[in-house]
């Protein structure tokens, strides 16, 4: 089996591919270009990506490929529809980045509650320095005992990032599919009215595509902290850069985008001065753990599909 991953450079170059070799012939390649995705992966039965876009144009033209394995649980870059027709397997790493993605996702809804970036500022700036007094307590912040944290999705990672909220003492009520004992559901529109902190923790699909629209936005506390780990099409970025211009939401906090990198055109470019803002390059998924862990499960999904096996299959 001729095996190539496709994008390295944004999986790390500080784990160690060397176990994929075991498997059949490995090629690694730092990043591939959207233009040149066809020509580099013509003679390959295998292929590892994070981030590379699978289309059906590509599909057709490399007859050869007989699996896809995604360095993710999400899985929105391939085309599965044009996968299944052309007999590719396609496997995905599912819940290997929960604690990671919980981690970014409660350190930006601190940050942000607690007016981290402002602080920092001002002292950076020289002006605590200048001040003349021992301490500055403004801009005002409150803490998270009391405050209601709503979470939008509650899989593997929803959950956790809830289970960090009670600790923390915050009232957690989420919006899911189906109903869970244990917690508050409620809908999306009460949720969004509701909720002190929002974290975004759902997949995208045509339900959750530009759920967090200007008129949800509108309907939020004025105090309000939106977290986005989710994908960016989930919300509707020229909106939220609106509401935080316009003072209508207290904070955001995103390290997903409609378009990655975001480019001078996103309204993302609005947001880079605003204290009250933290942008990240969508890193949350990649502690050294969890791309550790990621890699060894597309090991036993490559030598499961070799053998026969069916695992983390997500085109059947």
């Amino acid at each position: 089996m001729k095996i190539k991953v496709l994008d390295v450079d944004t999986m790390g170059r500080d784990i160690n591919f060397d176990m994929l070799k075991g498997l059949g012939e490995l090629e690694l390649i730092g990043f591939t270009s959207k233009d040149d995705v066809i020509s580099v992966i013509a003679d390959a039965n295998a292929i590892v990506i994070n981030k590379i876009k699978i289309t059906k144009e590509v599909l057709e033209a490399c007859p050869d490929l007989k699996l896809i394995c995604v360095f993710a649980t999400g899985y929105d870059n391939i085309d599965i529809n044009a996968a299944r027709e052309k007999g590719v397997a396609v496997c995905n790493v599912p819940a290997y980045s929960t604690d990671s993605v919980m981690l970014f996702c409660v350190t930006a809804a601190l940050s942000l509650v607690s007016r981290m970036n402002e602080y920092r500022a001002f002292v950076s700036s020289g002006e605590y320095t200048a001040l003349g007094m021992p301490n500055a307590i403004t801009p005002v912040f409150h803490e998270i005992k009391g405050l209601t944290w709503g979470i939008v999705g509650y899989g593997n990672i929803g959950r956790r990032v809830g289970e960090v909220a009670r600790v923390l003492g915050a009232n957690v009520i989420v919006n899911k599919r189906t109903p869970t004992e244990g917690v508050e559901c409620v809908d999306i529109d009460e949720l969004i009215s509701r909720a002190d902190i929002i974290t975004l923790n759902c997949p995208l699909n045509e339900e959750t595509r530009g759920l967090i629209s200007r008129e949800r936005i509108s309907k939020m506390k004025k105090n309000a902290i939106l977290v986005n780990v989710a994908r960016g099409a989930v919300t509707d970025e020229e909106a939220i850069a609106d509401a935080i211009l316009e003072g209508k939401i207290a904070g955001f906090a995103t390290d997903v985008y409609s378009k990655e990198p975001f480019d001078k055109e996103s309204p993302m470019m609005k947001l880079l001065k605003c204290q009250n803002v933290i942008l990240t390059p969508h890193a949350a998924w990649a502690a050294y753990e969890a791309r550790s862990r990621c890699l060894e499960i597309i090991y036993n999904n490559i030598k499961a599909f070799s053998e026969g096996k069916i695992q983390n299959r997500v085109d059947i």
